[in-house]
Parts: C-alpha cells; sequence; structure tokens
C-alpha cells in the first residue's frame, strides 16, 4: 500500500504525523542602540542582526507601535528617527526569508533637550542626520573626561582597549559639543598591549601612559608570552607627542602588564 493511500487512513484513526520544524535558523535581532537622544534631531538607531538566510524586511516599533521600516545592511538594520524629550521604548523586528519574524528586547531610550548636565566619563558624539561619509563630524566619539574636556580616539584600536562596544554613547547637541573644549587624545590602555612607532622600539604601556621601552625580544616574551609580537600595535608617528617616554624594562621583573591594568580603570588616570 502507498503513503499516499496510509496517509488518509491515519487520519481517520486518529493518528497524526508530527510536523517536522524547519531547521533554518531564526534570526536573531540585537537590542537597540544608542539609549539616548537629543529632542527634535534625527538619530540613526540601530541594531545587530544575524541569519543564514536573507532577511526579508525589519520594522523599527516605537513605544509598542509600528514606527518605520529599517535599512538593512549586512548584519546591522537602522533607521533615522526624531523624538520628543522624555523617555521612549525602541525595538526592532525582524523577517526573513523563510517567514521567520523576531524582535528584539525593547530598550528604554532618554531623549534629552541638549542641554542637560553630561556626566564625566561618558562617551559622547553628535547625531547623524542622512547618509554621511567616513570622516564626517558627526561620527568622531570623545571621552568626556573630569577635566571638563573631551578627549579623541585616535583609531577604533585605541577605542577597543577602554570599551567593547557603544551602548552608553550619549548623543549631544551642536552647543553642547561646541561648549566642550578640545583636549588630549586618549591613549592606548595600560597593560596588555604593546606600541611601537616608525622605528624597532618596542614599548609597554605603563601607569598613567607611560611608554617604557622593552630592551629585548627575551624580556617581551618573558612578560607577554611567546606571541607577544602579535600584541604590538603599531601608532603613527603624528601621535607620537600623545605619550611619554620612561625607562626602559632590563629585566621581565621589573613591570607587570597585568599590575599596570588593574591599577588603571579610567581614562582621567592617562591624561
Amino acid at each position: 500500500m502507498s503513503m499516499k493511500s496510509i496517509f488518509p487512513l491515519l487520519l481517520l484513526l486518529g493518528i497524526f504525523i508530527p510536523h517536522v520544524a524547519s531547521t533554518a535558523t531564526i534570526p536573531k535581532v540585537g537590542k537597540i542602540t544608542p539609549t539616548t537622544a537629543v529632542a527634535g534631531e534625527d538619530v540613526t538607531f540601530s541594531s545587530v542582526v544575524s541569519d543564514d538566510d536573507l532577511l526579508a524586511s525589519c520594522r523599527l516599533f516605537v513605544d509598542g507601535e509600528d514606527e518605520k521600516g529599517m535599512t538593512i545592511k549586512r548584519d546591522v538594520v537602522y533607521a533615522q528617527l526624531e523624538l520628543e524629550e522624555g523617555t521612549t521604548r525602541l525595538y526592532a523586528k525582524c523577517t526573513d526569508a523563510n517567514g521567520n519574524v523576531v524582535s528584539g528586547s525593547a530598550v528604554t531610550v532618554t531623549v534629552s533637550d541638549g542641554s542637560s548636565y553630561v556626566e564625566p566619563g561618558a562617551l559622547i558624539k553628535l547625531g547623524c542626520e542622512g547618509d554621511v561619509y567616513p570622516n564626517d563630524p558627526c561620527t568622531s566619539v570623545y571621552y568626556y573626561g573630569v577635566d571638563g574636556k573631551r578627549h579623541a580616539f585616535s583609531t577604533e584600536a585605541v577605542f577597543a582597549s577602554w570599551f567593547k562596544d557603544f551602548d552608553d554613547l550619549v548623543i549631544v547637541s551642536d552647543e553642547v559639543m561646541s561648549n566642550i573644549p578640545l583636549g588630549k587624545n586618549v591613549i592606548y590602555r595600560p597593560g596588555e598591549r604593546m606600541v611601537k612607532f616608525s622605528t624597532n622600539t618596542v614599548y609597554a604601556v605603563s601607569y598613567a601612559g607611560l611608554l617604557r621601552p622593552i630592551a629585548n625580544a627575551e624580556i617581551a616574551e618573558a612578560l607577554y608570552g611567546e606571541d607577544w609580537v602579535s600584541l604590538i600595535e603599531t601608532v603613527d608617528d603624528v601621535f607620537y607627542g600623545n605619550y611619554r617616554i620612561g625607562a626602559t624594562i632590563e629585566s621581565s621583573s621589573s613591570f607587570s602588564w597585568s599590575t599596570a591594568r588593574r591599577t588603571t580603570t579610567t581614562i582621567d588616570q592617562t591624561l
């Protein structure tokens, strides 16, 4: 008897063949960032997404209401939105080519009037409007120090030595940003990484951002392990003036990168 003729009989007997779920991966949708905004200014809200199949669409929801479509670009979806002062709940909802639908966790976005006090220790930037080019001033991120100044990150690697992500970024108005004077550049966090410039000298980043030349490869290996070369970051000579040079490390017992890292918890300690 064929399977085609057996199937109606199974239904009559009350026997059902269970549905086999699709093996397609359900998309993952991250939380919306940033979580702060300035009232009356367009802010680009984005979410990291992942799916083995191409995403068909994503929508941005505001306080539970479907607000607008989001642009899909590789593993990021984004949309621009202007919000009023107060707090708002945002999340993204995406659908993939297989019809799988999933929503990201809702986050609370705090919208200020643009003149509110910015806490020292915050990461700040301007809001970007429309399509922007890579070096647009609105893409620059600064550390707002206890000295009341904003400090630029010279490279993404310098930023990554201090922060894992941009989740705590504070969007400020042009007026607020212009009233904060520009200070020294942020340097690499003391500890795990070594740096070099155009010469062959390799430096350990010590306490307060002091660069200490490492006398030879044997000491470098004793300090950082056999893969020590992979821990060297090349710094453009234009940023040489950001650092101070200290005494040469003549033995592995005269420096501890782990202690330097553990005791340097804020950027303010290196300014």
